[in-house]
């Protein structure tokens, strides 16, 4: 006969998987001597079993089995996550194997009163026969999630093989391909792979052991290289390093760094002569995940094979692109280049903008293009030379969709992540977004609600729900807006702004919506988690819920063992940024690279709306108004001299026909040079096209060159020493699509978009 459990008796059932040595008792009774109760199964690996194995997936299983342990026979997680970071430093991809067997409590064995709880442990009643279920784990994967080169070098240290079990390995093989050609895994031997594209590449692991039994697993690896089209400097990467001569000293450090920086010059395709430089700056970056290339192709749009870089250099233009990687300045410090301080970054563009222009043929001036963070490191950059009396002998500046006032990242998902990651779940995939992405020193300067200034006093997840938003990162980001609105923007240049986000209040979802309202994620039959996630509401609404995860256990009833929720309350003079007008950011990229987290997974795929206000478009333009939802007018106060703004919202640094065409209208017509007449003022050119291009000049242009470039910057029509005056018809065979016509005299050029249909 079944013994009655009482409610109060379940609830402290339940809450025991949150504490410590409840289940110490059962230790004895257990074959694996590891308890899988003893954690929340994020990975759900006692319930399911996955195809394909990230790093992520394979870290946070480690996670958990370390952490059931009872005789804490692996690492901390901590040894094997410092194993994955030093592979930015050996330019080896690590493996390793875990191989375990775990248990669970059966449910009848809590229904029957086999275990039961007596003075706040677990006890065995009856036999442990029909206790325990258990479970079979044999891993194999790499522990980074990405590589930057298509050259990849593996290896498998002897460090980095887990066995809790009794069997032995007697070989372990790899294969790169679909039908499982075999390499011999040597430990502590490197093994190359050169990939062929970039993209996301299956790993087949064999492990054999000397029983006879097998195991075959597949992981995954994303190789990120440089793009499938041919490296435009030729077939290798071309990067030299920079470092500052001017050091930083940052919120919380002990001492100031030089920067450091990754350059790579992509000369023009005119005289391959360094005589016109355009800077390329990377933007946000943790982690490092794009090379120089990488950071090239940002300038594609449209198709695959159209590049405003390729473009540019076809008109003679050289391409410098700087990227932040990650580095070790002292012993003991390493800097993520990528997440850094803006101001440490800016002194590592001084540098370079000083050494192009020692080695620059000529007196064309510079053009800078600063893409998301790139375009605030370009502005301190430009500014600061300005003010300690350096030559950057710039013309023009341009921001890309670029976060002058601040951007955000929705306080309700900040405060999901850092429960699940920092509080009793542990979860490593959002460890390293909370870590190393939210609480780097870039987003904590840039994010106008951060979580950090939003925690209860000596609490590292629960918020104290009377703070109002919006609440930067105490220390951080209220310092930085005012030093940059001190400095200011560069006097000496043209300053022109290209917006992702609606100028016309398009908003994205809307303020107080919810992106889950009670969604349940079962990990297994006794566990779930349940979700509840809001935009920050409208202006004036005060405790509104923004975030609420309750982790929960079934025993006739589900009981929530442990929980945490935040509220969040908007001023009255705007609503939350959420859904305010702005370049966009897909939620779903919070997990890029693989997710160790299923239940996360299932809540990412669940949401209602995918994408938030990651940059407003108030803020891209450097336009101040109380209220982030209002349009942008001609009666809009900007310091930019030209900006590019959509009608809707864009995804953040996407380059578009139309702000493309503004980007080269502004980079091949200088309108700095006043001295000289502006072609542009002269001539009419009749659009969509047919057969013949039919334009008008008011005035007699003498010895003019026309010539026609595709989207990918092929030349497809030249003409020179051409008269214009009047009406004047050029006849051209162009297939249907977009093209740019430059016009071009002895005193000044001139470019238009040209649609043939």
């Amino acid at each position: 006969m079944k013994t009655k459990i009482t409610l109060f008796a379940l609830f402290s059932i339940l809450f025991s998987f949150a504490q410590k040595g409840e289940y110490d008792l059962l230790k004895d009774h257990t074959k694996t001597k590891i308890l899988y109760n003893q954690v929340f199964d994020i990975s759900k690996i006692t319930k399911t079993k996955k195809d394909e194995i990230s790093a992520m997936y394979f870290r946070q299983v480690y996670h958990e089995i370390q952490r059931a342990d009872f005789l804490h026979r692996l690492p901390k997680y901590e040894v094997l996550k410092k194993e994955a970071d030093d592979a930015f430093f050996t330019k080896q991809i690590p493996l390793s194997i875990l191989i375990s067997e775990v248990e669970t409590i059966k449910s009848e064995a809590l229904e029957s009163n086999t275990i039961s709880k007596n003075n706040n442990q677990f006890v065995l009643n009856k036999s442990s026969a029909d206790a325990f279920q258990q479970h079979e784990i044999t891993l194999m994967a790499p522990i980074v999630s990405k590589s930057k080169n298509k050259s990849v070098e593996f290896i498998l240290k002897d460090k980095n093989i887990f066995n809790t079990t009794s069997k032995k390995i007697q070989a372990i093989y790899m294969s790169f391909t679909d039908n499982n050609l075999w390499l011999t895994a040597s430990v502590n031997q490197p093994i190359s792979v050169d990939f062929a594209t970039s993209g996301k590449k299956s790993i087949f692991f064999k492990i054999e052991f000397t029983n006879g039994e097998s195991a075959i697993i597949k992981s995954t690896l994303e190789v990120q290289g440089s793009s499938d089209l041919a490296n435009r400097n030729g077939n290798e990467i071309l990067a030299e390093t920079i470092t500052a001569s001017v050091p930083f000293q940052g919120f919380g450090e002990n001492a100031a760094y030089l920067g450091q920086g990754e350059y790579e010059i992509y000369l023009d395709n005119v005289d391959q002569v360094l005589d016109k430089p355009i800077f390329l700056i990377d933007g946000f970056d943790p982690g490092d995940t794009r090379n120089t290339e990488l950071i090239y192709s940002l300038l594609n749009y449209g198709d695959t094979d159209q590049n405003l870089g390729d473009i540019v250099r076809n008109e003679g233009f050289d391409i410098v692109v700087l990227n932040f990687p990650q580095y070790s300045p002292a012993e003991g410090v390493v800097i993520d280049g990528g997440a850094d301080f803006i101001q440490r970054n800016a002194m590592t563009l001084v540098e370079l903008i000083n050494l192009i222009n020692a080695q620059k043929v000529g007196t064309e001036k510079n053009v800078v293009i600063g893409p998301s963070m790139g375009g605030l490191i370009s502005r301190y950059a430009l500014r600061y030379m300005e003010q300690n009396e350096m030559e950057h002998d710039t013309r023009l500046y341009i921001s890309f969709d670029s976060p002058h006032l601040g951007a955000n990242v929705p306080i309700g998902f900040q405060h999901l992540f850092n429960y699940m990651a920092n509080g009793p779940l542990g979860d490593v995939t959002l460890q390293g977004v909370v870590n190393s992405v939210l609480s780097s020193p870039a987003a904590k300067q840039m994010l106008l609600d951060h979580f950090t200034g939003h925690l209860q006093t000596g609490s590292a997840t629960e918020f104290d729900n009377a703070i109002q938003l919006p609440t930067g990162a105490p220390n951080f980001r209220t310092a930085f807006q005012n030093e940059l609105n001190t400095m200011g923007f560069p006097t000496e240049t043209r300053n022109v702004a290209i917006s992702n986000g609606s100028g016309s209040g398009m908003m994205t979802g809307t303020p107080g919506m919810f992106v889950l309202n009670d969604y349940i994620v079962n990990a297994t039959d006794t566990q779930r988690a349940r979700f509840d996630v809001r935009f920050t509401p409208p202006a004036g609404v005060s405790n509104q819920l923004v975030s609420r995860f309750r982790a929960q256990q079934f025993l006739f009833v589900w009981l929530t063992v442990f929980s945490s929720q935040a509220n969040a309350a908007s001023p009255a003079t705007s609503s939350g940024f959420d859904s305010a007008p702005g370049g966009l950011f897909n939620v779903a990229d919070f997990a890029d690279g693989g997710s160790g987290n299923p239940t996360l997974d299932d809540f990412l795929s669940n949401l209602a709306i995918d994408r938030f206000c990651f940059i407003p478009t108030l803020s891209s333009l450097a336009i101040v108004n109380p209220n982030w939802y209002s349009t942008v007018t001609d009666a809009s106060i900007t310091p930019f001299a030209a900006t590019f703004v959509p009608t809707e919202n864009e995804d953040h640094v996407t380059l578009s026909a139309g702000n493309v065409e503004f980007a080269l209208n502004e980079i091949l017509n200088d309108p700095l040079s006043v001295e000289q007449p502006i072609l542009a003022e002269t001539i009419l050119i009749k659009n969509p096209i047919k057969n013949t291009i039919e334009m008008y000049s008011s005035n007699l242009l003498s010895n003019v060159s026309i010539s026609i470039v595709d989207t990918s910057g092929k030349k497809v029509f030249s003409q020179n020493n051409i008269s214009i005056e009047g009406n004047y018809q050029l006849d051209v065979n162009l297939s249907n699509g977009f093209y740019f016509i430059k016009i071009e005299s002895a005193e000044r050029s001139f470019v238009q978009k040209l649609i043939k249909n």
